[in-house]
């Protein structure tokens, strides 16, 4: 399926998701939008993944406002098992930001506990600012 862009550089639509990812001056922020599936995390992960390793930008601030029901903590832990395993040993340090008011605090711990175990700095949060100050801690 071929994927439409927006007028905005750097966003993408794809059926039911979106994404812009901006390369700000010490990390790349990212903001995604669209149905809370498996499908749509596991498609923001690896998208995610490819624009550090392509841009050579080691620290990403996502924002995710994905809408609908939450996913089962199963298939989230499917999803972060995957994309933590394809994104192990690249030197990602990601702040993940929760907007909608609706997610799980657990399923947000759970991810990043799974991305922890394999070796990846990944921390979520509820506000943005905590997020990009956590992100950016000790780098000048």
């Amino acid at each position: 399926m071929a994927a439409r862009v927006h007028r905005r550089p750097g966003a993408v639509r794809v059926d039911s998701y979106s994404i812009s990812i901006e390369q700000r001056q010490r990390y790349l922020y990212v903001t995604v939008t669209g149905d809370n599936t498996a499908e749509t995390i596991a498609r923001y992960i690896a998208d995610v993944r490819a624009a550090s390793l392509r841009t050579r930008v080691s620290k990403v601030l996502v924002v995710g406002n994905l809408r609908g029901p939450g996913i089962s903590m199963l298939d989230l832990y499917k999803v972060a098992v995957s994309g933590s395993d394809d994104t192990a040993g690249i030197g990602l340090r990601a702040a993940y930001v929760e907007l909608n008011p609706e997610r799980s605090d657990e399923n947000m711990r759970m991810a990043e506990s799974v991305a922890h175990t394999r070796g990846i700095a990944v921390r979520t949060f509820r506000d943005v600012q905590k997020a990009e100050a956590w992100l950016l801690d000790g780098i000048r």
